[in-house]
């Protein structure tokens, strides 16, 4: 059985003990913590404008656009880029569909997911995951 499958920017190979993925992972991870990292220092940059003047709506800013920024970028520290992954490290392995688009998503046993997106034929890597399944 084929277990090569394409990404829209790469591939996916499952090999005997572990998964090949060659995709931009990396690339979008940087691109996802980079406007946090620039939201944090907005909000921290007018909660010390705050403490300075004691302008509420600096405060209401610095909280609100903060907490969001704090949680979304903890969020992105569950989640891993990495290219080569045993199959004994792997828990669990699903196609997840979201806004007709379909993600390949692998948890880990550390409690880390490595989300695939891009896939073109999720039909037959969705066959091909129920096979790997039955020889567990």
């Amino acid at each position: 059985m084929n277990n090569t499958f394409e990404l829209k920017k790469g591939k996916l190979v499952f090999e005997e003990d572990k998964i090949v993925i060659s995709d931009n992972a990396a690339y979008i991870r940087r691109s996802r913590i980079l406007p946090l990292g620039i939201l944090l220092l907005l909000a921290f940059a007018r909660l010390v404008r705050y403490f300075k003047s004691g302008d509420t709506s600096s405060l209401q800013f610095a909280l609100i656009f903060g907490t969001i920024g704090i949680l979304i970028l903890v969020s992105e520290f569950f989640k891993s880029t990495q290219s080569e992954i045993l199959l004994k490290e792997v828990s669990s392995i699903k196609i997840k569909r979201s806004l007709f688009r379909e993600y390949l998503v692998i948890k880990f046993g550390s409690n880390k997911t490595r989300v695939v997106t891009g896939i073109f034929n999720a039909e037959r890597l969705q066959e091909y995951i129920a096979t790997i399944d039955d020889r567990k």
